[in-house]
């Protein structure tokens, strides 16, 4: 019960107990008054008439005494009337048997009024001639009783309806700011940091509203602190200075992870970019000039891998960069070589130089070594020298064995066949018991074998059958659910080309009504690219996900160096770290820093963490020491089918 119901049923409380105390002390007070005066009233009648009937009494005359009986007794003020002479004998005699009208019968009972009587003698000179003995008729008295009852009752209930009106109104009043003060604690528990302008003049409530309002500066402050200190660290650590892009760490922890990242990468193409005689340049042109060639050169490396989300692009060295494309197939990654290498000769006119640098482009898959894949690139690199200025050489270079046509028909008959396999991985907490199962896919060519699941989301995503693959694994997902005997939640990944179609959110949307009970045990995993490409977008996917009771997942967390600011905007539930920061964790103190720091904050936003790629028990109770709450990897359970 709120503050203000309990104030208002304690203030009706006192108010319904001081009106009973008034109304219930104002009758029985005329209650008595009244019958004071019927006593009075009937005493002095008596003593009236009797001193009137003396002398018709000594002479007795009854006819007269009878007039003078029935003009008092005729009033209907008395019950009843006797007189009797002195030896006893009964010489007039009147009984009024009136019931009493308007008057409940219940209200007599709860209340009686005592029938006064009064008794005088009848003298004649010093000798007693008779008795009168006179009773009051209560009828007037209860009637009168009655009414005034009536009037203070209603009185009473107005005055009641008043006051307490009045009272509920100053109350509402007086706690509007610990209403505010209630939004303002919920907004700082959905990621918002409001502070309230209107402070109340009553100094206790003036004082939680200020205490508040600190408390959301600080907390507000303290994220900012945290996240800025976050972003530096990743950037000292994996970033160029110069250029902005990522160092040769970061390029060769994400080179590693790309290769051996068994469900969404594994394969693709890396590409190195060296200036040519680069140390001439800073001597014939200077050094500031050597830096804006190669600001340049960063600048036309970010607008070409622009359209793929998954590229990764740095500056490896002094004056060589290295771009790794995920999931890319042979041939576009031969196109974009050449893109590339024609990227070069138009940066080369407007510099007014002959010749920036060359290009190497070498295909990788899931069973190479990182540093196999760097030489080969070397010598491809070193190939291109060999072919003139701003010329690319690609190794190996092969059309894909499967063409598009096969592939679009390959993927449409699985999904018509339901042929497409799903496979579920557990996502451990921190005391190795599932929190949730991730759903991946699994498929075979023609002739039985199965297909890398890299080069199969490659495929996927190059013919744009993102969507309807998504489509297919809810409709299968929420049957399996519905099929579990218990609650069974499980994690479905979205493509950002699904995410940012308005007709698959009306489709998802309508499917998660229509399935409620299913739709609480969805998790649904999106890229951290995905959501932060259209923040409007996710942030209606977001709502509609939690209006049906599921819950999200941002994957792939830090691979984008903005995603901090854009941290309290999304409502999370969880956060998945991108694997390159995760292995080898218990042997890289700057990423244990980095973690631990990343860590509070989504603790701090009441987001949990999770760490995926976990393959060592070193790593795993090293994430365990930083306070990750969830993992996931081959150490806690492979991919499989549910029991």
């Amino acid at each position: 019960m709120t503050l203000s119901r309990q104030l208002i049923t304690l203030i009706l409380t006192v108010f319904l107990l001081i009106f009973s105390g008034t109304f219930w002390i104002s009758v029985e007070n005329t209650r008595a008054y009244l019958i004071d005066q019927l006593a009075t009233q009937t005493q002095n009648s008596a003593s009236s008439l009797g001193v009137s009937l003396v002398p018709h009494m000594k002479s007795k005359d009854i006819a007269t005494m009878n007039t003078m009986v029935n003009a008092l007794f005729d009033s209907g003020y008395y019950q009843s009337l006797t007189i009797t002479s002195i030896s006893g004998e009964e010489l007039i005699q009147r009984q009024n048997n009136r019931m009493i009208a308007g008057v409940p019968a219940w209200f007599i009972n709860r209340l009686p009024l005592q029938a006064a009587s009064a008794e005088t003698m009848i003298t004649t000179g010093w000798s007693q001639a008779g008795r009168l003995q006179l009773v009051a008729h209560p009828g007037f008295a209860y009637q009168k009783l009655w009414q005034t009852t009536l009037e203070i009752f209603w009185w009473s209930i107005i005055a009641f309806i008043v006051a307490l009106l009045g009272t509920t109104l100053i109350l509402r009043t007086i706690l509007k700011p610990l209403h505010d003060v209630e939004q303002q604690a919920d907004a700082i528990c959905n990621r918002e940091f409001p502070t309230l302008e209107r402070v109340p003049a009553t100094r206790e409530l003036r004082r939680v509203v200020e205490a508040m309002n600190r408390l959301s500066i600080k907390v507000k402050s303290s994220i900012e602190n945290l996240t800025e200190r976050a972003e530096m660290m990743r950037r000292e650590a994996h970033f160029d200075d110069l250029t902005g892009l990522m160092n040769r760490r970061g390029f060769l922890a994400a080179l590693e992870h790309n290769i051996k990242e068994r469900e969404h990468a594994g394969s693709g193409a890396l590409l190195l970019i060296r200036v040519s005689h680069f140390s001439d340049y800073n001597k014939t042109h200077g050094f500031q000039r050597g830096d804006e060639l190669l600001t340049s050169l960063a600048a036309m490396i970010t607008d070409m891998t622009q359209p793929y989300p998954l590229a990764v692009a740095a500056r490896t060295k002094g004056a060589e960069f290295g771009i790794i494309l995920p999931l890319i197939s042979a041939d576009d990654g031969s196109k974009f070589a050449e893109d590339c290498s024609q990227a070069l000769q138009e940066l080369s006119l407007s510099l007014a130089v002959d010749g920036i640098g060359h290009i190497g482009c070498v295909r990788f898959h899931e069973e190479d070594q990182a540093g196999s894949v760097l030489a080969q690139a070397d010598t491809a690199l070193a190939s291109a020298l060999h072919q003139g200025p701003n010329s690319c050489f690609v190794s190996g270079h092969a059309v894909d064995a499967e063409s598009s046509i096969a592939w679009r028909e390959l993927i449409n008959r699985s999904m018509q066949e339901s042929a497409i396999r799903l496979l579920f991985q557990p996502v451990m907490n921190a005391q190795k018991q599932p929190l949730y199962h991730e759903t991946l896919i699994r498929i075979q060519d023609d002739n039985g074998n199965a297909i890398a699941p890299g080069s199969f989301a490659a495929m996927a995503d190059r013919l744009e059958l993102n969507r309807e693959l998504d489509c297919y694994v809810i409709k299968q997902v929420i049957t399996t659910i519905e099929a579990a005997s218990q609650p069974l939640p499980l994690a479905i990944n979205l493509s950002t080309r699904s995410i940012h179609h308005g007709g698959f959110i009306n489709w998802l949307e309508s499917r998660l009504q229509e399935h409620r009970k299913a739709a609480a045990s969805i998790l649904f995993e999106i890229s951290e690219h995905g959501l932060l490409e259209q923040i409007d977008t996710s942030m209606r996917l977001i709502d509609l996900i939690h209006a049906a009771g599921g819950k999200v997942v941002m994957e792939h967390f830090g691979s984008k160096l903005s995603s901090f600011r854009t941290l309290r905007q999304l409502k999370l539930d969880y956060i998945k770290l991108d694997g390159r920061y995760i292995r080898n964790i218990s042997t890289n103190s700057d990423n244990r820093f980095f973690l631990q720091t990343l860590t509070d904050i989504a603790h701090g936003l009441d987001m949990q963490v999770i760490a995926e790629h976990v393959e060592s028990e070193a790593d795993y109770e090293c994430l365990k020491s930083l306070g990750i709450n969830a993992m996931q990897g081959y150490l806690l359970g492979a991919p499989a089918a549910l029991k």
